[in-house]
């Protein structure tokens, strides 16, 4: 039991999985706080909007000096200028009204304003003079089509807008915006996007993946920006999300949101033991409530809770048990089994209080606890052999907003981030089920295992603490200043091993041993980087000019040693040693964006801009490892076998990734409720990361991480949108792109090493894995609101590109990517009716995810460019198992998700 002890692997012991409530939080929050309050203050970053406009004689025309102008249950208000302006700052994203009052005037209340984070809502009063005591004049605001101080592409979803769409996830909701394909935003690689919460980063330095769920119900709005993006924003190349959270209403209100579904398919070739109507393939229970604290009115929550239950698309047959080893002699019961199933619980909350109506004090709180497995074909017939994986996330911010003055605010952020990440097929290391890695092999290509389990297992824990203080000045009318500062302290553990056999004796195939600590197939690293950063913005608006001009600082110290001689990384003694201090990262980024209205109705705009981002942790410190207070690299081969090239390590020196944005835009309205957008953009990308082969000088060879990478993407976007009125609205938006660049994989080098002799990396600029020339979004709705919606969904897109087998191609000389996968297309439904039952609002629904139950190939086998036939397979001999070819070259991995459907209800109150 020695080889497997957890108090090994952090330095100042413990576990690694979550601890909510360590006392070293609250110190090093405190410790952030000071640090950033000696610091320069920074600009608030995308959580509240403004209000601006004019007050004039509804006779005249005049300006109205001194009339006050407030929003209806908020404590905001200005009142006007000697030139009848003014502007409210501060507003949290919302549907509002507000009122405008001068003594000898009528007052006037303009209804439905809506208020959209980092953009100015203009809104003017007409007041008449002739004023009748008690009466008050009501006008429903109109948004106007266009947004003229936007300087670059974005998109901005309420959740009323939300509520109506066929999605379970924001996700879904950013993958239909132009722009975007598989999560790539603009050609760019996964991870190249940074996730906000009330303008608080959540990514997972790990991978930059996001580290925290929030359900579509706990959001008030979305902002995604897919464009090139202002100051305030960093540790992003390629787009930015930002969730604005809800806060509490003024009076108790709550829903409660039940629904079952399945998977409908009649591809059971493909799909194994979907096509049942019963409603237990998905399950889900939603609970909100809303509304003031009783006895402290002052004091507003908002809470959601949410259980989910999905057996997914992928099943097995049990066949083998994980003993078994002979293809012809299976032990399974032959049942189905869920191979990738996916169960969550969520919880999440806000608080929020006045404690003055200049200062207001909010704490967030957003807990996941999440399991899954991942389907590995080859354990199709013996299921039970492969990983479950658990994740505990929590999210914590405390704000608190002060207004200082009608022009000047402050926010000061604290928060802190923690993922956990686990996974293994039992829960104890050295759990007697466990079987050697030989056990169940296939023995013939094509061909299922017969037995066996995966025998790696992983525990990794990321957590971030964060602080910031963010001002913003309105400095005359047509300058809102802002410069700040942010402080982040990282601690990322990482945990990975594989048992092995401990003897050659093939009956004792429960006896497994696992590698010594610091030892090949044994990883284990604790890091603590840090992050600084500081940008200086001005928002400059005239009434036919707005200009965002702004530059950022980005602080980066990876704070480990390293291996000075990069032959002798294990630092063998007859062999020149030694290490030294990874170095500090810095860089500064110009970013640029102007938008002039070119007519009442039109505007154009032009943005520029230097991105910047660190490599995720992983490929930092990969491999990287203390002994005794000297940092090795472990290259050693796993296998030990002397020469073999299996490792990839990481490397703390890695540059920060750049890429140089251009974006020109021009939107217009052509008639009432309709309007286009014109968009032409190209990316320089620079810096990506990819692996060199290395040699030591006893032989052993290994890859390492270093920035070798490079691309461009160059694109247009034409979208039209109907505003919703007279029951129908529609959004379309076409995408032209070329994603192009040296490689698409970081380990593209390691990967042409592993074939004998290597490949050759590519001399030339090729298609990436995600360049998809012609994609198609379009949602169209209609209905009566309050009565009945229906909405749908679609995408469609041609085939990314895909390696044509040499042997089946009849070009001698060929490239990577150089054929087309099929194309794609999916639509989505979601169709509801609402009614009311003794004051309790009813909603009943159904959503159909892949109506038309397309079959979209997103892997394809090289020899035909389809999934579901390969002509390798004519060589591949007789199977030695229970199985046919066929089925194992049908793998539900290679298509998309078959027909689903979803029957729900949620009462509301």
């Amino acid at each position: 039991m020695e080889l497997y002890n957890r108090s090994h692997r952090r330095p100042e012991g413990g576990s690694m999985t979550p601890d909510w409530r360590r006392p070293e939080t609250t110190l090093l929050l405190l410790v952030a706080v000071f640090a950033c309050l000696i610091a320069v203050p920074r600009l608030q970053a995308g959580t509240t909007g403004k209000i601006a406009g004019v007050v004039k004689d509804a006779k005249t025309g005049e300006p109205l000096p001194g009339a006050n102008v407030f929003i209806e249950g908020l404590p905001l208000g200005a009142a006007t200028d000697e030139d009848g302006t003014y502007f409210i700052l501060n507003v949290p994203p919302g549907t509002y009204a507000v009122t405008a009052q001068l003594i000898g005037y009528q007052t006037t209340k303009i209804t439905d304003v809506k208020v959209m984070v980092d953009l100015t809502t203009r809104l003017d009063f007409e007041l008449s003079p002739e004023a009748v005591e008690g009466e008050e004049v009501v006008v429903v605001a109109k948004r106007p089509m266009i947004q003229k101080d936007v300087v670059s592409t974005e998109v901005r979803v309420s959740k009323d807008e939300i509520q109506l769409m066929p999605v379970d996830n924001f996700n879904e909701v950013v993958e239909v915006q132009a722009g975007v394909v598989e999560g790539h935003f603009r050609g760019g690689r996964l991870g190249e996007v940074m996730y906000l919460v009330d303008g608080i980063p959540v990514n997972d330095n790990f991978n930059n993946a996001m580290a925290a769920t929030v359900e579509n119900s706990f959001i008030q709005e979305l902002q995604v920006i897919s464009g090139t993006f202002s100051a305030e924003y960093g540790q992003a190349m390629s787009g930015v999300v930002n969730i604005i959270t809800r806060e509490g209403s003024d009076r108790l209100e709550g829903h409660v949101n039940l629904y079952a579904g399945n998977y409908l398919t009649p591809h059971d070739k493909i799909f194994w033991n979907l096509g049942h109507a019963d409603g237990k393939d998905i399950q889900n229970l939603e609970l909100s409530l809303s509304g003031p604290v009783p006895l402290w009115k002052k004091l507003k929550f908002f809470v959601n809770s949410r259980l989910y239950d999905d057996n997914g698309r992928f099943y097995g047959r049990r066949v083998y048990t994980i003993e078994d080893d002979d293809p012809f002699q299976p032990h399974g019961d032959s049942a189905f089994v869920p191979m990738g199933n996916y169960k969550s619980f969520s919880l999440q909350g806000k608080l929020s209080y006045y404690l003055l109506p200049q200062v207001k004090l909010s704490y967030t709180v957003l807990l996941d606890d999440i399991e899954t497995k991942g389907y590995d074909h080859a354990f199709r017939l013996a299921p039970d052999g492969i990983k479950t994986h658990f994740q505990n996330k929590i999210h914590q911010n405390f704000i608190i907003n002060h207004t200082l003055s009608k022009s000047t605010f402050y926010t000061l952020k604290l928060a802190r981030t923690e993922a956990n990440y686990r996974g293994y097929v039992f829960e104890d290391p050295f759990d007697p089920r466990y079987v050697i890695p030989e056990r169940g092999n296939p023995r013939s290509g094509y061909t299922f295992r017969s037995g066996g389990n995966q025998s790696d297992r992983y525990d990794r824990t990321t957590t971030t603490y964060l602080s910031r203080l963010d001002v913003t000045s309105q400095f005359q009318r047509h300058h809102k200043l802002g410069l700040g500062a942010e402080f982040k302290q990282h601690e990322v553990e990482n945990f990975y091993t594989r048992f092995r056999a401990a003897s050659q004796d093939p009956t004792q195939y429960h006896d497994i041993v696992y590698p010594e600590p610091k030892s090949p197939g044994h990883e284990f690293y604790f890091k603590k980087p840090r992050e600084f950063a500081a940008y200086l913005q001005d928002v400059m608006e005239y009434e036919d000019l707005v200009v965002n001009a702004g530059v950022r600082f980005d602080y980066f110290d990876p704070n480990t040693e390293m291996p000075a001689d990069l032959r002798n990384p294990l630092f063998i003694p007859q062999f020149p040693s030694g290490e030294r201090r990874a170095r500090v990262k810095t860089q500064v980024s110009p970013r640029l964006g102007v938008a002039f209205p070119i007519s009442s109705q039109g505007v154009i705009h032009v943005s520029y801009g230097h991105f910047f981002q660190i490599p995720n942790f992983d490929q930092l410190y990969r491999g990287i490892f203390d002994d005794n207070g000297v940092t090795k690299t472990q290259v050693a081969s796993s296998t030990g076998e002397s020469g073999a090239l299996d490792v990839v390590v990481g490397n703390p020196d890695l540059r920060p990734q750049q890429t140089i944005s251009y974006e020109v835009g021009f939107k217009q309205v052509l008639i009432e409720n309709l309007a286009m957008e014109l968009t032409a953009y190209y990316r320089d990308i620079r810096n990506l990361v990819d692996t060199e082969i290395l040699e030591t000088y006893n032989g052993n060879k290994y890859a390492r991480f270093i920035n070798r990478d490079y691309g461009n993407v160059r694109g247009i976007i034409l979208s039209f949108e109907k505003r919703f009125a007279r029951h129908w609205g529609m959004r379309v938006d076409y995408t032209y792109q070329f994603a192009e660049g040296n490689a698409s994989d970081p380990q593209s080098v390691f990967q042409d090493n592993q074939s004998d002799p290597p490949n050759e990396p590519e001399k030339k600029m090729i298609r990436l894995d995600w360049d998809q020339r012609h994609t198609l979004n379009f949602s169209f709705a209609m209905g009566t609101p309050g009565n009945w919606n229906m909405t749908l969904l679609g995408k469609m897109g041609s085939g990314t590109p895909y390696t044509a087998d040499k042997f089946f191609n009849p070009v001698d000389i060929t490239f990577r990517n150089d054929r087309n996968k099929p194309a794609v297309y999916t639509f989505d439904l979601r169709a509801d009716k609402q009614f009311s039952f003794k004051g309790t609002r009813i909603t009943a629904y159904l959503f159909i995810d892949n109506l038309f139950d397309r079959l979209n190939e997103k892997i394809v086998y090289g020899s035909s460019g389809r999934a579901g036939f390969d002509y390798n397979t004519k060589f591949a001999g007789d199977i030695v198992g229970l199985h046919t070819i066929e089925e194992f070259v049908l793998n539900p991995a290679f298509y998309d998700p078959p027909r689903q459907f979803r029957v729900g209800i949620k009462f509301g109150f």
